[in-house]
């Protein structure tokens, strides 16, 4: 059974943690679709749903493809993203791209300082790590948003290994040089972080929204309701 940060039970005998990125350390349960649908309804409800979701995962294809990529920020990446989003529809329109744009990073930037006391105070007592399906600019990224020191950083574009297969969680559990037993995984997604992350060894955290059930296997996940209920589950 799925546990919660107010659980009793606690999780002992732990040595690193490693989160995801979006939907984790940038928003609690916020997928970066969802997102922009939201957004994107906002600013132009006319585009339907299945247009958006095309637009998105277009752009979210060609990203990685960008032979600067490695060096994108926040800013860059998400201008980017959308250009490609608004592109894809047939559309120039920059007054829409810069709102879109805007007010992504300002609702990232806000999660980033809500998140950052936290994750720097368990860094005193953990190792921590990233493990992200990513464009292949996560370490740059991480640098920017200055939340933690980060022991390692596996970006599925640079390494060509992307979730749900578990060795991309074996490979961050090497890097760091620590079992996986005694390493926590902390993610928005019940199919590319809890179960690959189960299957690796390690103990799972399932950040959800609440309307969400909680599926059954694996068992003895603790649910989260906010990536702040971490500084709960391991006081």
């Amino acid at each position: 059974m799925a546990g919660s940060a107010s659980a009793a039970r606690r999780v002992d005998g732990l040595a690193a943690i490693l989160l995801d990125y979006g939907g984790t350390l940038d928003g609690d349960a916020q997928h970066w679709f969802d997102r922009f649908a939201r957004l994107w309804a906002d600013a132009d409800g006319a585009v339907p749903l299945p247009a958006l979701k095309d637009a998105f995962y277009t752009a979210d294809a060609a990203l990685p493809r960008d032979p600067e990529i490695r060096s994108f920020g926040l800013e860059r990446m998400l201008r980017t993203h959308v250009d490609l989003q608004l592109r894809h529809h047939g559309r120039r329109d920059d007054a829409l791209a810069t709102r879109l744009a805007d007010a992504f990073i300002a609702e990232t930037r806000a999660a980033w300082d809500r998140n950052r006391p936290l994750l720097r105070a368990l860094a005193r007592r953990f190792r921590l790590g990233v493990v992200s399906n990513a464009y292949g600019n996560m370490p740059a990224l991480l640098a920017e948003a200055d939340l933690a020191p980060f022991d390692v950083v596996v970006d599925s574009a640079i390494e060509r290994l992307a979730k749900p297969d578990p060795a991309i969680y074996t490979l961050a559990a090497t890097r760091l040089g620590i079992p996986p037993g005694a390493v926590l995984h902390v993610g928005d997604s019940w199919e590319r972080d809890v179960v690959p992350s189960a299957a690796a060894g390690m103990r799972s955290a399932w950040l959800a929204r609440p309307e969400a059930a909680t599926p059954t296997t694996p068992a003895n996940v603790w649910r989260l309701d906010s990536l702040l209920d971490l500084g709960t589950l391991l006081a």
